[in-house]
C-alpha cells in the first residue's frame, strides 16, 4: 500500500516527502475525477438518439443532462462532505466511485425515460460524494502555495472527461449504439475504484496546517460566510460552471443540426477542440497562478477573472460564425481560457477555509456550482431552443448557447470583487 502520509509527521515533513508518493495520489485522484465528469459528459454526446428513441424535447433532454444529475448530487453532497471532514476520505471516494460507475452502466439499460432518469439520478448521487473528499486530500498533501498548481492538475480530470466522454461517445454510438456507448463508459470505474482502495491511504488531517481541531456545523457555516472572498467566489464560480456545462451538453447537438457532423466526428472535434484546449487551460492556470500569486494573492482571483472574461466574447465567435475553422479555433480558444480558472478556483475554496472545514468548503463551491451550471444550463439552452425553433429552426442552438457568453463574463467580474479581500481572508484561515 502507498504510504501517502504517515500519521506521525507534519507539515514540513510532507513537504519534503517524495514528490512520487504525492504525485501518484494526485494522479490516481485525477484520473478518478476524470471517469467522474466521462459518465456525466457521455449523455451529452448521445442526447440525439436518445431524444429520437424516446421522442423526447429538447426541454426533456435538458431536464436529464441537468437536473436529472444534479437532484441528488445537490441534496447529498453536503452531508457526506460533512462526513468526509471527520471519517476516512480515501474510502468515501472509492465507495462513491465504485457505486456511480455502475450506475452508469444502467443507464444503458434503460428501457424508458423514467428509468433513464432514475439511472442519471444514480449517478448524481454517486459523484456526489467524490470531488469533496478528493480536493480535501489533495490540501493535505501540498501546501497553500502548491495548491493552485495540484489543484489545476486535479481540475485537468474536468476536460479529460470531457474529451473521453466525447471521443467514447461518439464512436461507440455510431457503430454500436448509444446503450452500449454507457456500458463502455462505466465498467472501468469499477475495477479503478478497487485500486484506489488498494494503493491510497489516509493522509493526516490538516498535514499542512499548524493546528487541527474540528469544528460544529453552524460554527464551520458561519466562518465560510464571514469570508467574503469564499462568498463571492461562489457566486462567480456559479455563473462561470452555467457557460461549462450549457457549452459541453449542446456543443454536440449543435454540431450535428447547424454543421451536419456524425456522431463519430462530433466525438472527434468536440473532444479534441473542447476536451484537449481545456486540459490545456486547466493546466497553465494551475501552473501559472501558483507562480505569479507568490508575491500577492490577489493573483489568484486576478488571472482567473482576465481569462474567464476574455471568453466571452470568443464564444460569441464561436456560435456566430458561418466559417467551420473559425467555429472550431474559437471553440478551442474558449475552451482554454474557460479551463484556466478551475485550478485556481479549487485552491481559493481550500485556503480561504481551516483544515476542519475543507471538504466541507469544497463541496459548498462545486455542488452549488454543478446544481446552478449543470441544473440551470442545459435546461435553460433547451428550453431556449424549443421556444426559438419555430423562427430559427436548426439555428436556434446557436442563438440559445449565447447566453454562456455573458455569465463567463459576469462571474469574472465577480473574482475582481473577491481578490480585494482575499488576502485578509486567507489570514483569517492559517
Amino acid at each position: 500500500m502507498v504510504d501517502i502520509a504517515p500519521q506521525a509527521i507534519g507539515p514540513a515533513e510532507i513537504a519534503a516527502a517524495p514528490s512520487a508518493r504525492r504525485y501518484y495520489v494526485l494522479g490516481v485522484l485525477t484520473l478518478v475525477y476524470a471517469l467522474n465528469f466521462l459518465d456525466r459528459t457521455i449523455f451529452n454526446v448521445l442526447i440525439e438518439p436518445i431524444k429520437k428513441e424516446f421522442a423526447l424535447s429538447d426541454t426533456a433532454m435538458g431536464l436529464l443532462a441537468g437536473f436529472g444529475f444534479v437532484l441528488f448530487y445537490s441534496l447529498l453532497g453536503i452531508p457526506i462532505a460533512r462526513v468526509a471532514d471527520r471519517r476516512n476520505r480515501r474510502n468515501i471516494v472509492a465507495l462513491a466511485f465504485a457505486f456511480w460507475s455502475g450506475m452508469t452502466f444502467l443507464c444503458g439499460m434503460a428501457t424508458n425515460v423514467t428509468s433513464l432518469a432514475l439511472a442519471r439520478i444514480g449517478v448524481g448521487l454517486g459523484e456526489s460524494g467524490s470531488s469533496p473528499a478528493s480536493q480535501s486530500i489533495v490540501a493535505d498533501l501540498f501546501s497553500k502555495n502548491e495548491r493552485p498548481r495540484a489543484l489545476g492538475i486535479f481540475a485537468i480530470g474536468t476536460y479529460l472527461g470531457i474529451f473521453l466522454g466525447y471521443f467514447v461517445g461518439g464512436f461507440v454510438n455510431q457503430h454500436y449504439g448509444w446503450r452500449m456507448a454507457f456500458y463502455v463508459a462505466g465498467l472501468p470505474g469499477v475495477a479503478l475504484a478497487a485500486l484506489l482502495w488498494l494503493t491510497i491511504s489516509e493522509p493526516k488531517r490538516g498535514a499542512m496546517a499548524e493546528t487541527f481541531a474540528p469544528e460544529p456545523l453552524g460554527a464551520t457555516l458561519r466562518f465560510l460566510a464571514s469570508q467574503q472572498s469564499f462568498v463571492i467566489v461562489l457566486i462567480g464560480f456559479c455563473l462561470t460552471t452555467y457557460t461549462n456545462y450549457a457549452t459541453a451538453a449542446w456543443v454536440p447537438p449543435f454540431l450535428a443540426r447547424v454543421h451536419h457532423l456524425s456522431s463519430a466526428e462530433i466525438g472527434t472535434y468536440a473532444g479534441t477542440f473542447k476536451g484537449l484546449a481545456g486540459m490545456a487551460g486547466t493546466l497553465l492556470g494551475g501552473l501559472m497562478v501558483a507562480q505569479i500569486s507568490r508575491r500577492d494573492d490577489r493573483w489568484k482571483l486576478w488571472a482567473p477573472a482576465i481569462m474567464s472574461a476574455l471568453a466571452g466574447p470568443m464564444f460569441a465567435l464561436c456560435m456566430l460564425t458561418p466559417d467551420f475553422a473559425t467555429m472550431v479555433t474559437a471553440l478551442a480558444l474558449t475552451s482554454f481560457l474557460v479551463g484556466f480558472h478551475l485550478g485556481p478556483i479549487f485552491a481559493v475554496a481550500q485556503t480561504v477555509a481551516r483544515p476542519s472545514m475543507r471538504a466541507l468548503a469544497s463541496a459548498l463551491i462545486a455542488l452549488t456550482a454543478t446544481c446552478f451550471g449543470q441544473g440551470v444550463g442545459p435546461l435553460t439552452v433547451g428550453m431556449i431552443n424549443d421556444a426559438l425553433k419555430n423562427d430559427y429552426g436548426t439555428d436556434a442552438v446557436r442563438y440559445s448557447l449565447l447566453s454562456a457568453s455573458f455569465t463567463t463574463i459576469l462571474g469574472a467580474l465577480l473574482f475582481v470583487g473577491a481578490a480585494r479581500t482575499i488576502r485578509a481572508d486567507i489570514a483569517r484561515a492559517a
